[in-house]
C-alpha cells in the first residue's frame, strides 16, 4: 500500500521532465506526438514499478522513462552500467491481456457511477492505505474501518461476486487504472520546467544527448487547468496533503532533528563518498525535496544512503516512507542505532504510540546507545 506520495510524484514528474524528455526524443528523430504518447506510457510504467511491493524501482525517473520509451519505439536496450536493481528493464510493466470474461468485468466497472469507479481505482489499482484513502475521499476524521462495507458493496456491484471474478480482477483493474492515468496525463497542460540559478546540475554522460538532471520543483498545476479523468482532483489533493509544509504537531516533530552530515567530522575517503558529500549539500541547506531526489539513485551505492533518505522523508513529513528506508539498514550497520531512533519518531508520526514506546524502551535500556538520553526524555513525554 502507499500513502499517496507516488500519485503526487507522478504529476510532478510529468511536468518536470517533459522538456528534457522531448529533447532526448528529438535528438533521435522520434515524432513529437508519438514521443509524448510513449512518455505518458513510460511514466505510468515508472509509477507501477515504484509501487512494486517486492522489488520497487529506486533509480532515476528520467532514466527509466527514456529507457522504457526507447523500447516502445523498438530501439535496442540501453547499455549503460547502472547500480544493481536500478536497471529499468528489470522493472518493465506487466503485460496484460484480457479474455472475454475480463472484458465483461471491465465493461461492468466502466459502467459504474463515477464515485464508485474512483473508489475502486484508489483502493485496488493505486493501493492507497486506509488513511490516505479517507483523505482522498474527504473523510480524514473517520475510522478507517468505515471503508470496509462500502468497498465490499462497490466491488460486488462491479461484478466481484465469486472466486472466478476475483482471479480476473487484478488484470481488469490494472487496465482500468492505466487507461485513467493516461487520460489524466494526456489532458495535463504542459509546463516548462524551471531550475534554480544557484543549484548545481549533473549531466548524464552515458547518453549521446546531454540531459540536464533537474531536481523536481513540485510546482503544482493551477486551479484553471482542466484535466480529463475523475482522479485529477484526488491527485491534486494528495499532492497538497503529502507535500504540504505543515507538520502534524505531534511529538515526533518536537524531537526531530536531522541526522548530522558525517562529512562535517571527517573528509570523504573515496570518490563515491565525495559524490555523497556533494549530494548532502542540499540536505545541509534544508532543501529536503531536492536532497531526496538526489539521494534516490544512491540508495544501493552508499551504506549511509538509506538513513539519509529516511531522515529526509521524515523532514518532508512522510513517516511511512521514512520507515521503509530505515528498515533497509541491516542490524550490523554502524548506522543502525540512529535508524532505531528515527524509526521510533516515524512510528509516532504515524500515530503508533505503542510501537514507538517499545522501540524507545529498547533504546533507553541500552547503556551505549547514542540516543539513550533522547529516548528517555521522549518516554517521559508519552
Amino acid at each position: 500500500m502507499q500513502d499517496g506520495r507516488h500519485l503526487a510524484e507522478l504529476l510532478a514528474y510529468h511536468r518536470q521532465y517533459r522538456a528534457d524528455y522531448l529533447e532526448w526524443a528529438a535528438a533521435r528523430g522520434y515524432p513529437e506526438q508519438a514521443a509524448l504518447h510513449n512518455y505518458r506510457r513510460a511514466l505510468v510504467g515508472w509509477y507501477e514499478a515504484s509501487m512494486d511491493p517486492t522489488h520497487p524501482y529506486r533509480g532515476e525517473v528520467l532514466y527509466y522513462v527514456t529507457a522504457l520509451a526507447a523500447t516502445y519505439f523498438g530501439a535496442p536496450p540501453p547499455q549503460d552500467t547502472v547500480p544493481l536493481g536500478d536497471n529499468p528493464l528489470d522493472h518493465l510493466p506487466r503485460t496484460v491481456q484480457l479474455d472475454a470474461g475480463s472484458q465483461q468485468l471491465l465493461t461492468r466497472l466502466q459502467a459504474l457511477p463515477e464515485a464508485d469507479r474512483e473508489l475502486l481505482l484508489l483502493a485496488d489499482y493505486h493501493r492507497l492505505d486506509p488513511p490516505a484513502l479517507l483523505r482522498a475521499l474527504d473523510g480524514e476524521d473517520e475510522d478507517p474501518d468505515v471503508l470496509t462495507d462500502p468497498l465490499e458493496d462497490t466491488r460486488a456491484r462491479a461484478g466481484l461476486d465469486g472466486p472466478a471474478a476475483e482471479l480476473l480482477w487484478p488484470s481488469v483493474i490494472t487496465v482500468a487504472g492505466r487507461q485513467d492515468l493516461l487520460a489524466t496525463l494526456q489532458s495535463a497542460a504542459p509546463a516548462t520546467p524551471q531550475t534554480s540559478s544557484d543549484s548545481p546540475v549533473r549531466t548524464n554522460e552515458t547518453s549521446d544527448v546531454s540531459l540536464t538532471r533537474r531536481a523536481p520543483a513540485f510546482n503544482w498545476p493551477s486551479a484553471g487547468i482542466v484535466l480529463a479523468g475523475a482522479l485529477f482532483g484526488v491527485l491534486l489533493y494528495l499532492a497538497y496533503t503529502t507535500f504540504g509544509g505543515a507538520t502534524t504537531g505531534s511529538l515526533y516533530t518536537k524531537y526531530f532533528e536531522p541526522y548530522p552530515n558525517i562529512f562535517t567530522v571527517r573528509e570523504p575517503a573515496t570518490e563515491d563518498e565525495r559524490d555523497l558529500q556533494r549530494i548532502l549539500y542540499y540536505y545541509d541547506r534544508g532543501e529536503y525535496r531536492t536532497a531526496y531526489d538526489e539521494l534516490l539513485p544512491t540508495a544501493a551505492a552508499y551504506p549511509a544512503a538509506p538513513l539519509y533518505l529516511g531522515v529526509t522523508a521524515l523532514a518532508l513529513n512522510d513517516p511511512a516512507r521514512a520507515r521503509e528506508w530505515l528498515a533497509e539498514l541491516p542490524d550490523q550497520s554502524p548506522h543502525r542505532p540512529a535508524a532505531q531512533w528515527y524509526d521510533a519518531l516515524a512510528q509516532l508520526g504515524q500515530g503508533g504510540a505503542a510501537g514507538a514506546k517499545h522501540t524507545l524502551q529498547a533504546i533507553a535500556a541500552a547503556p551505549d546507545h547514542p540516543y539513550r538520553r533522547q529516548a528517555q526524555q521522549l518516554l517521559s513525554d508519552l
